[in-house]
C-alpha cells in the first residue's frame, strides 16, 4: 500500500505541473503568472493559494515518509503540524517557484519509491507519527492524533484532490480554460472516475 500512496501523490503533483505548463503555453509567462494569482470570486481564492496550501501538507508528509527509513530521524520528524503554515508568501504568488517546489517534492517521492522495496517496507509504512491540527476557531491549541506514515500520505492525497476540485472551478470560471484543455481527470476523485466508467459500460 505504501507504493500506492506514493504513486497517488505523484500523479496529483504531475497534474499540478501539467496545469502550470498549460497556463504558460496558452497565455505566456507573464499572463500565466497573473492567472496563477488571480482570485476567483466563486471560490474566494487563487490557483496559487490552493497549490501552496495543499503542497504544505504533501511536502510535510513526503519529508516525514522519507525520514522513516532512517531510524535516527523517527523522534525528530515524527510530528506533522499541518496548520503551522506560511500564508501569502512567494509560493502562492510566484508560478515559477511553485513549479520548482512541485518538482522538488516529486524528487522526494521518487527517491522514497526506490527504497520501498528494500527490505521490509512495512517498517516505513507503519512508522508511528502524530498529526496535529487546529480543530476549533476559539482555541489555538493544536490537537494531536496518532497516525502512521502511510495513513498521512493517504490523507494528503485525498486532501489535495479536494483542492484540485477548487482549482478546476477557478480554471473554468476565472482563468479562461475549457473543460477539454484541463489535464485528464483534473480535480476529480478516483472514486468518481471509477463510478463514471462503470456507468458507461
Amino acid at each position: 500500500t505504501m507504493r500506492a500512496f506514493v504513486r497517488s501523490n505523484l500523479a496529483i503533483i504531475s497534474q499540478k505541473i501539467a496545469l502550470l505548463d498549460l497556463l504558460v503555453s496558452k497565455h505566456g509567462a507573464s499572463q500565466a503568472s497573473d492567472a496563477f494569482q488571480k482570485t476567483c470570486p466563486i471560490v474566494g481564492a487563487s490557483i496559487g493559494q490552493h497549490y501552496r496550501h495543499s503542497m504544505d501538507h504533501v511536502e510535510l508528509a513526503a519529508l516525514v515518509a522519507s525520514s522513516a527509513k532512517d531510524t535516527s530521524m523517527h523522534q525528530q520528524l515524527g510530528e506533522l503540524h499541518y496548520d503551522l503554515r506560511v500564508r501569502g508568501g512567494t509560493l502562492e504568488k510566484d508560478l515559477v517557484e511553485s513549479r520548482k517546489r512541485l518538482c522538488d517534492v516529486t524528487d522526494v517521492f521518487r527517491s522514497l519509491n526506490t527504497t520501498i522495496g528494500d527490505g521490509d517496507n512495512r517498517i516505513e509504512a507503519q512508522t508511528p507519527v502524530t498529526a496535529y491540527f487546529n480543530l476549533a476557531a476559539d482555541d489555538d491549541k493544536e490537537i494531536g492524533l496518532p497516525s502512521t506514515v502511510e495513513r498521512e500520505l493517504g490523507f494528503c492525497a485525498h486532501h489535495a484532490i479536494h483542492h484540485l476540485a477548487m482549482v478546476r472551478i477557478i480554471c473554468l470560471h476565472t482563468v479562461g480554460l475549457s473543460e477539454d484543455e484541463l489535464p485528464d481527470g483534473f480535480g476529480r476523485a478516483p472514486s468518481t472516475i471509477i463510478y463514471d466508467k462503470k456507468q458507461e459500460e
